[in-house]
């Protein structure tokens, strides 16, 4: 990651959009102005990014960003990626933040800049990631400007915070407001009309005074004891974390080992428990299996942090004791009701059950987990020129790197991925076809968590369609040399729709598309390119896995016919009449 002292030079005027290198214009310093502080607004901007902590920027270049985008890059030196289109790079700050656990930001312009942006930005909302993007703006008054926008409603009509910097002088309040929503895990969409950032204003970072931290929510004490008594004289408990539990962690592993008790998670928080003897997965149609009959034997659940979609929380017996942890107040209208909630914090509620059953209760025996049931027992249904995807990703996992991360992307092909492949922690494992039930953001997301995780390759698994939809960035994985490898279990279409239509007796045709020979198109970005065609072909797995630098594309053609026992429950989920909620 790049820091360091300001170059000679600053960037000033306007520049060229094209595709060539953008070559700084070398001006005067005024290093009076800036000693007193009155700076261009945009620069002030700059210098509070800094300031924050962010060194790396997702961006793409505009008419309304570029004298911004300038500054942090030359006079800065924070690192700027640049993208090939405005969805990918906050796709990417999306996956740097999901891999680093810390805000990210991108920039782009603005109107076709920002509505380019919407799916992606719909998907770090759902996944609750801290992006900042910094949208360029036409100056205010100029409704004749082709690029006109209304940019806040836009932002607010995907369920982003927003704001308009409509005077310099507004910058505290906004950056004020705009770190708020980040620290609260969710992203904000700030607008800078054009004319206002080079408009002076007397601040600098730090005059601000510093921002309240928000205090613990705690529930009633005696609640927390009321909870503690009836973990203490449940027969088996079950915990099952969510997204919101993951600073509780350490605390869920030390009560499992109290009470004990087995230890399962929502997709979202897969791998929070990897290595615990309890450990038994992510619970529900996407896990490998182990959570389902491990649950089943339990009295008693403790759910924290998670809420109860209906696909991460299997149907509970009439007896089971359901106890909740959540900051929210109120449960669920759509989930199982739960016998006694606890409203507060994770972390601290959890560490305070973990204490008083430390204090009251002796350790009973170690648990023995149920031998793990595979989400589909049924032998492979391999062909001469297509593998089973099952058989393609069991083939794969042992052959994954030190120190790896995965990406999950797709429709169909994610349900199998996620079956599949082992999280090494809720840091270096993400499906993001699960957020917003979106595909074509996962390659991006891939490309931001190579940034994030520098040394460690990134393995994104993906299906055809999904990987379509984002090629672009295939380019941008070759240009910064990522440690990156794509495999792409290729089903010649979108498998969870051909699935749809042949339950409806409809024929499969519409959601067959056959694609390119995407080896070949790799090689002709720059990336090592592999294609699979059936079992005895799988042997080039090994050679395609023992890539140590730069961007990898694996092709594996998939048998079109095998659908995921998921698909059915997906399908409806995402059907009118289906579940609504998060994980």
């Amino acid at each position: 990651m790049i820091r360091g002292r300001a170059p000679a030079f600053r960037r000033a005027g306007p520049v060229g959009i094209g595709h060539g290198r953008i070559q700084p214009r070398r001006t005067p310093p005024r290093a009076s102005r800036r000693r007193r502080g009155v700076v261009k607004a945009r620069e002030a901007l700059a210098d509070a990014l800094a300031a924050a902590g962010f060194d790396t920027v997702f961006a793409l270049l505009g008419a309304a960003n570029q004298d911004l985008l300038c500054d942090l890059q030359d006079r800065l030196g924070l690192r700027v990626v640049h993208g090939r289109h405005e969805s990918a790079v906050v796709s990417m700050a999306d996956g740097y933040a999901r891999f680093t656990g810390r805000p990210a930001v991108a920039t782009v312009t603005a109107g076709p800049g920002l509505t380019n942006t919407g799916t992606a930005l719909a998907v770090a909302r759902s996944h609750r990631s801290p992006v900042l993007l910094l949208a360029g703006d036409t100056p205010a008054g100029e409704l004749r400007n082709p690029q006109h926008l209304r940019q806040d409603a836009f932002a607010r009509a995907l369920g982003c915070r927003t704001a308009t910097l409509r005077r310099a002088a507004d910058l505290p309040t906004v950056w004020r407001a705009a770190r708020a929503t980040l620290a609260r895990g969710a992203p904000f969409v700030l607008n800078l009309p054009a004319d206002v950032q080079q408009d002076r204003v007397p601040w600098r970072p730090g005059d601000e005074p510093p921002e309240r931290r928000r205090p613990p929510r705690r529930p009633h004490a005696t609640r927390v004891e009321a909870a503690a008594r009836l973990l203490a004289d449940a027969r088996r408990v079950g915990i099952l974390a969510g997204r919101g539990a993951l600073a509780a962690g350490p605390a869920l592993r030390e009560l499992a080992d109290a009470l004990p008790a087995v230890l399962t998670t929502t997709l979202p928080a897969n791998g929070l428990f990897a290595g615990h003897p309890h450990d038994a997965g992510v619970c529900g149609g996407l896990g490998d299996g182990r959570a389902g009959p491990a649950l089943a034997d339990c009295d008693t659940l403790l759910a924290v942090g998670t809420s109860l979609h209906p696909l991460s929380v299997p149907p509970l017996a009439p007896a089971t004791t359901l106890l909740r942890v959540d900051r929210a107040a109120g449960d669920p209208a759509d989930g199982p009701r739960p016998a006694l909630t606890l409203h507060g914090d994770a972390a601290p509620t959890v560490r305070r059950l973990a204490d008083l059953l430390g204090r009251d209760r002796r350790p009973g025996p170690s648990l023995r987990l149920p031998d793990r049931a595979s989400p589909d027992p049924r032998p492979y249904q391999d062909t001469a020129d297509t593998l089973d995807p099952r058989h393609a990703l069991l083939a794969l996992v042992p052959l994954l790197p030190p120190g790896h991360g995965v990406v999950v992307g797709g429709g169909h092909a994610a349900l199998t991925a996620c079956q599949s492949l082992p999280a090494p922690s809720p840091l270096a494992w993400t499906c993001v076809s699960t957020d917003f039930g979106a595909i074509g953001q996962a390659l991006p997301v891939a490309v931001g968590a190579c940034f994030a995780r520098a040394g460690s390759r990134v393995v994104h698994v993906t299906g055809d369609g999904d990987l379509m939809m984002s090629l672009a960035e295939l380019d941008t994985a070759v240009r910064y040399r990522l440690p990156l490898t794509v495999v792409v279990l290729n089903d010649q279409g979108f498998g969870q729709e051909r699935h749809n239509l042949r339950r409806t007796a409809a024929g499969p045709g519409p959601a067959d598309h056959p694609s390119p020979d995407l080896a070949a198109l790799a090689s002709a970005f720059g990336a090592a390119g592999h294609r699979i065609e059936g079992p005895t072909e799988l042997a080039e797995l090994h050679a395609a896995m023992a890539h140590r630098e730069g961007p990898v594309l694996v092709d594996i053609r998939v048998n079109p016919a095998y659908r995921n026992p998921a698909s059915e429950a997906v399908a409806r989920a995402l059907s009118h009449g289906g579940p609504a909620g998060r994980p």
